[in-house]
């Protein structure tokens, strides 16, 4: 009986065993636009299931979706944390929906990327750029410049996420009305410039348009540096990455630690852990520039365009840039999208 006893005993150990690895792998992080094809998002969330157990789940929302969603719930939250461009996750912070969190790495943000009491900081940074599949463009030359976007020869080719949508491109929106004359109360050089521009755009996608562009569905499409970076030297697509001449903008991507996050204990590791020099790395796969220095391996930083075609992109204020936001992607649905 003895003998019995210890073997029920020693089975049910090892049953316990064997379940403590089933229970890490259960444990969730929800972390809302999650993309995978933006910024490695899908390679940095694999790596860190494969270290820790730890799902973080796809998730496609835009960086604006996601305050709004987090807006919503903020009665009972869902999200524990979110991806946003700058400006939109300086509004979320603004609006009360994170809580002070300084990852692990803190000190290595550069003191204009962070937030001083912790409620938002950057994890890399991009730079709107036009993404171009050059053999989609039917004979007609890269464009270089915001003015060669206007030409009839791009009529139908050209596609920009809706700003109410995506950070990326409200970051593209407000820099086009400040590089072009206006400010965060007078949105008439940006909104005329785009008016024009309408007649040659193809689309406003409310979703990753990634692989359209790569297949050459979509031949112009502007977005974040990165992702025509990551379509030309990771997917050998045919694809140019412009910074137009006349100037571009340089984006933040921020996280912040929801208020209330349902699962604090493990967002909190994880964002530890996205500051590491580790996952730092990972996402310089999708070629971001990391926001800790020394992190990016050099055969990815051979990748991008030279210096001085960088200093053509202006930093924007966030603050400006968030006051600015409701009223300035109402204006674009006004007199841009109306309804398409």
């Amino acid at each position: 009986m003895k003998r019995i006893l210890t073997g029920l005993a020693l089975a049910g150990s090892l049953a316990t065993a064997a379940a403590a690895p089933a229970r890490a792998q259960g444990k969730t992080v929800i972390q809302y636009d999650c993309i995978p094809n933006y910024a490695n998002w899908g390679g940095v969330t694999a790596l860190y299931r494969q270290k820790t157990g730890v799902t973080v789940p796809p998730d496609p929302k835009g960086s604006s979706v996601a305050l709004a969603a987090i807006e919503k719930e903020k009665d009972s939250p869902v999200a524990d944390t979110a991806y946003y461009s700058g400006a939109i996750g300086y509004s979320a912070a603004q609006k009360g929906l994170h809580q002070p969190y300084k990852p692990a790495g803190w000190d290595g943000i550069p003191a204009d990327l962070k937030d001083p009491s912790g409620l938002w900081w950057t994890v890399h940074t991009g730079t709107i750029a036009f993404v171009v599949n050059t053999s989609a463009l039917g004979g007609a030359a890269v464009p270089r410049s915001w003015a060669d976007l206007l030409k009839p020869e791009y009529r139908g080719k050209v596609a920009y996420d809706d700003p109410t949508w995506g950070g990326t491109s409200y970051t593209m929106l407000y820099g086009l009305n400040a590089l072009f004359g206006g400010d965060e109360k007078n949105f008439r050089p940006g909104l005329d410039y785009l008016k024009k521009l309408d007649a040659n755009v193809l689309s406003y996608p409310r979703e990753s348009i990634y692989n359209g562009v790569l297949r050459g569905e979509v031949p112009i499409w502007i977005n974040a540096d990165g992702n025509g970076y990551k379509m030309k030297n990771a997917d050998n697509g045919p694809i140019d990455v412009v910074l137009p001449k006349e100037g571009t903008f340089s984006m933040p991507l921020v996280m912040g630690m929801v208020k209330g996050a349902p699962h604090p204990g493990e967002t909190r590791k994880y964002l530890d852990w996205l500051l590491t020099a580790e996952a730092q790395a990972e996402f310089s796969k999708g070629f971001f520039r990391p926001v800790i220095e020394g992190t990016i391996p050099p055969e990815i930083a051979s990748k991008f365009l030279p210096a001085a075609d960088y200093r053509r992109a202006r930093t924007l204020d966030l603050a400006k840039m968030a006051s600015a936001a409701d009223a300035l992607k109402k204006a674009w649905l006004d007199e841009i999208r109306r309804g398409r």
